[in-house]
C-alpha cells in the first residue's frame, strides 16, 4: 500500500448523489408514447434503474409487452431525449455539496462510478453545479464493462493512480456493492436514502441515512 496516497470516494450517481427518477421516468414515458406503448409510473421506473440506459430501455419495452424493437434504435431516441431534459426535475440531495466539500476538506479523491454513458453523467453534473468537485467521472461505456465488473470501478482507481486499500464505494444499488467486493476495495457504503431496498444495506460495509454521515464513515473504513 501506498502510505502517501489520498483515500478516493467513490460515488454511484442516481439514487445517491441526485434524484434523478423524475426525468428518467418522464424520459421513459415519452419513448413509450413515442412507440404508442403503455406508458409506466415513478415507481415502476424506479425499480428498472442501476444497469446503464440499455437495459432500462430493454425493460420497458419488455414491461410493454413489445419484443420487435430495435432495441438500438429505441436506446438511441431515449438517450437523444433524456440528454436535454435531464436536469428538468432532477435535484442534488439535501447535503450533497456539503459533503463534498468536507471531503475535499479533509483532501481526499472524489470520482464517480455511474453505468449512464460518461457524456451524459458529465452534463448532468455540469448543470448541477457539482462537476467541480469530481476528479474522475468514469461513465458506463469508458471501460471493458460496467458495474458490477470489477474492471469500472478498478479503471477508476487506475486512473488516479489511487490505493484499492484507501477506496471507499457507496451507491443505492446492488451493483454498487457488487463492484466494491469485487474490486477488493477497503468497503463499501449503501445510501439508505436512494431507490435501493434495505435488504441491499445488508451486504455492505455499512449504512448511511443521510449523505452528510459519509466523511465520517468513509474514515472509519480506511482507518480499520
Amino acid at each position: 500500500m501506498n502510505a502517501h496516497s489520498r483515500p478516493l470516494i467513490v460515488f454511484d450517481m442516481d439514487g445517491t448523489l441526485i434524484d434523478s427518477l423524475p426525468d428518467i421516468a418522464d424520459s421513459s414515458r415519452y419513448l413509450l408514447q413515442s412507440y404508442q406503448l403503455p406508458s409506466v409510473n415513478d415507481q415502476t421506473v424506479r425499480s428498472m434503474i442501476g444497469d446503464g440506459i440499455k437495459i432500462l430501455v430493454e425493460r420497458l419495452l419488455n414491461h410493454a409487452g413489445n419484443t420487435t424493437i430495435d432495441l438500438h434504435e429505441a436506446t438511441q431516441r431515449f438517450i437523444t431525449y433524456y440528454v436535454d431534459h435531464s436536469t428538468d426535475y432532477s435535484h442534488a440531495f439535501d447535503g450533497t455539496i456539503k459533503c463534498l466539500e468536507e471531503f475535499k476538506k479533509r483532501d481526499w479523491l472524489i470520482a464517480l462510478c455511474t453505468n449512464k454513458i460518461t457524456s451524459a453523467a458529465d452534463l448532468i453534473l455540469q448543470q448541477l453545479q457539482l462537476g467541480y468537485y469530481f476528479d474522475i467521472i468514469g461513465g458506463g461505456d469508458r471501460f471493458a464493462d460496467k458495474k458490477p465488473n470489477a474492471c469500472h470501478l478498478e479503471g477508476v482507481i487506475n486512473l488516479l493512480h489511487a490505493d484499492p486499500a484507501q477506496t471507499v464505494m457507496v451507491g443505492d444499488h446492488m451493483n454498487d456493492i457488487l463492484v466494491a467486493k469485487h474490486a477488493k476495495i477497503a468497503g463499501s457504503i449503501y445510501a439508505a436514502w436512494g431507490y435501493g431496498s434495505s435488504e441491499i444495506g445488508k451486504q455492505a460495509t455499512c449504512t448511511a441515512n443521510s449523505i452528510i454521515e459519509l466523511p465520517d464513515l468513509a474514515e472509519k473504513i480506511i482507518k480499520k
